[in-house]
């Protein structure tokens, strides 16, 4: 049939366009095609190929911590914990059922691991804790599953392990791990660390804790499109952290915290009579050192707290509790961050102030009339907690004369004129390491304070009333009284000075530093960071041996009959085993007195520096000095005794 010229030319140019058409749509598609594979094929290969690799890390154990005897406080075991992946599980079209159906055997609600995956630090392809130490029938469960659980990895994680029935040994020396910090993780960056990280958190675990920590692993492994592990690529191992060594003996240790409780408790069965009930005794501290290198022995600090609550994430419930001023802080090393005054354990460094100053020797007389009302104090006077009558200088160091200490306190104020007295007693306190850091190897150590007119004079700015410096600091300081705090930790290397003969060092817990092989890497030696004898000193002043003689003898007597410590110490062979010590009742304005005791011993050949304080537990030498004997007792294997019941101070 004859076809229109129009309808052929018509229906050429509708093939053309239908021609045309397919032509862009091939060139779209090869486009695309060009751009997918050529320009960004480099990026979807590595999609590809993460989604049929993923890389699970493998955390590496920490290093053991050990005692001076090579005995563990601190190692590790492996722990059954579950993970989930979060890249994997943001796959999931029901998360908040699957999240359900893990919680209900792992006996958790499915908020609590939704909580936990969309927590701060959470990072997309690490793997997250959801719960340590599961039932290895659970475990075994969902290892033996992964089909139906390819989000969930279970894993062994290592964990810190405590001896039996030690888990709270030692708490505050050892410290405890956690998640690490925003201002933590500021300074470790630079090493490697991460959001999410577990580091040590306190005690030596923070302190060493780049030597603690090991050099974590990884494990390459081979799933499908579903996330479902198909087989092991390759794994880099871990390697253990380094065994650290400290100057703890756990059986000393071990004692010294039960002579601490026990003490405590003793304390809370003496009545108070000022206050009309007895005393509260919450909260305590001992140390003891090696006068001779600065090692610490022993360091106990009441309350305390079970290390093992602390391994794998501490729960909310009880970290509250830990924090509850109603529990007294168990978490504080009362050691190194309770910061007291001192007491008459103070009068140590008043005597050897006006022993160098030549203001007493050690005969010199003085009068106690129980009342101190010289100068100014004739309006306000100041008690001595006894009527000692005469009295020389040596016997008012043993029997803790106030007078005597408040009149040398006032002649230091009297002579503030005079060059560079302004603040000499203070300076004598400088002199025996006071007001500043020991430098212990322990984290958020306290400076405690020696207070002079400048400081005063800043501390009080805003109240005029308060910033001048009156006569009465400077006696109540002579005391041990007044704005003068000290840390046990302080108290314990200035007895150390005094025991030594002038020099003291740093007190320091860590000893050695091993492989996880246990090959040496170092041994950590004695550093002497003062002398009170050095006549080189910055500070332009020093105690002169014989001086110091002086201080030494007195400190004999005050375990012997007439001391302050008499009582505490009867029946104790101090012919055999001399001991040197000074008791202390210090006030505290709104509370009950914090009972102090510091000694030495032997007190010939000093080897041990014991330091006790007990917050409001009375007198020193009620209570402080009988712990220190029972310390003794077990340090010098010495049947356990029974002091006696005497109220000094």
């Amino acid at each position: 049939m004859p076809v229109n010229p129009q309808q052929k030319g018509a229906m050429v140019h509708r093939y053309t366009l239908f021609v045309m058409f397919i032509g862009v749509m091939v060139a779209v598609l090869v486009v695309r095609l060009w751009f997918l594979q050529v320009v960004q094929g480099d990026r979807y290969r590595s999609m590809a190929e993460g989604n049929r690799v993923r890389e699970v890390p493998l955390e590496a154990s920490r290093g053991k911590i050990l005692d001076r005897n090579y005995q563990m406080l601190v190692g590790n075991r492996w722990a059954l914990s579950i993970f989930v992946l979060p890249t994997e599980f943001e796959k999931l079209e029901d998360k908040e059922g699957e999240a359900a159906r893990l919680g209900a055997m792992l006996g958790m609600s499915g908020e609590e691991i939704m909580k936990k995956l969309q927590g701060e630090g959470v990072q997309p392809h690490k793997p997250v804790l959801i719960k340590k130490d599961v039932d290895p029938e659970v475990y075994f469960f969902i290892q033996e599953r992964q089909a139906d659980f390819p989000w969930v990895f279970p894993e062994k994680m290592p964990v810190r392990e405590y001896p039996d029935g030690d888990e709270s040994l030692a708490a505050h020396v050892l410290g405890y791990l956690g998640e690490i910090s925003e201002e933590q993780l500021k300074v470790l960056k630079d090493k490697g660390y991460k959001a999410g990280d577990i580091v040590g958190t306190s005690g030596v675990e923070a302190y060493y804790e780049d030597i603690l920590r090991g050099v974590d692993g990884k494990l390459i492994m081979e799933v499908d499109a579903r996330g479902r592990p198909l087989q092991e690529l390759g794994r880099e191992e871990r390697n253990p952290g380094k065994t650290l060594v400290l100057t703890l003996d756990k059986e000393l240790q071990r004692a010294v915290e039960e002579s601490l409780r026990q003490g405590m408790a003793q304390a809370r069965t003496y009545f108070d009579r000022e206050r009309g009930k007895n005393y509260v005794a919450p909260a305590g501290a001992a140390v003891v050192l090696d006068p001779r290198t600065g090692e610490i022995l022993a360091m106990a600090s009441e309350p305390t707290f079970n290390l093992e609550d602390f391994v794998g994430g501490i729960d909310e419930e009880e970290w509250q509790r830990l924090n509850d001023p109603r529990n007294n802080y168990p978490l504080n090393n009362r050691a190194i961050v309770g910061q007291y005054p001192p007491g008459s354990t103070f009068k140590v460094v008043t005597a050897m102030a006006a022993l160098q100053e030549g203001m007493v020797s050690a005969y010199s007389p003085f009068f106690c009339g129980h009342v101190f009302n010289r100068g100014e104090f004739a309006q306000f006077p100041k008690t001595c907690w006894g009527t000692h009558g005469s009295i020389n200088f040596m016997s008012a160091i043993i029997q803790s004369c106030d007078v005597v200490f408040y009149d040398l306190g006032y002649a230091f104020y009297e002579n503030r004129n005079r060059e560079g007295w302004v603040t000499r007693l203070q300076d004598y306190a400088v002199l025996a390491g006071l007001g500043k850091p020991t430098g212990v190897d322990l984290p958020n150590e306290f400076e405690g304070r020696v207070p002079t007119p400048q400081w005063k004079w800043e501390f009080n700015q805003g109240n005029p009333d308060y910033q001048r410096w009156y006569p009465g600091d400077t006696v109540n300081m002579a005391v041990g009284q007044g704005d003068i705090l000290v840390t046990p930790l302080q108290l314990a290397n200035l007895y150390a000075a005094i025991a030594n003969r002038g020099p003291y060092f740093r007190p320091h817990v860590g000893k050695e530093i091993l492989t996880y092989l246990g090959e040496t890497v170092e041994t950590i030696q004695p550093q002497q960071i003062g002398d009170i004898t050095d006549p080189d000193n910055d500070l332009g002043i020093h105690v002169d041996k014989d001086k110091l003689d002086v201080v030494r003898n007195a400190l004999t007597g005050v375990v012997a009959r007439g001391g302050t410590a008499a009582g505490a110490f009867a029946g104790f062979p101090i012919k055999a085993i001399p001991v040197a010590g000074k008791t202390g009742t210090a006030e505290v304005q709104g509370k009950q007195p914090c009972a102090w005791f510091a000694c030495y011993a032997p007190a010939n050949d000093p080897r041990y520096v014991v330091v006790v304080m007990v917050e409001e537990g009375g007198h020193g030498g009620l209570v402080a000095a009988p712990i220190a004997r029972h310390i003794l007792e077990y340090i010098f294997g010495i049947p356990r005794g029974q002091p006696e019941v005497t109220v000094t101070e």
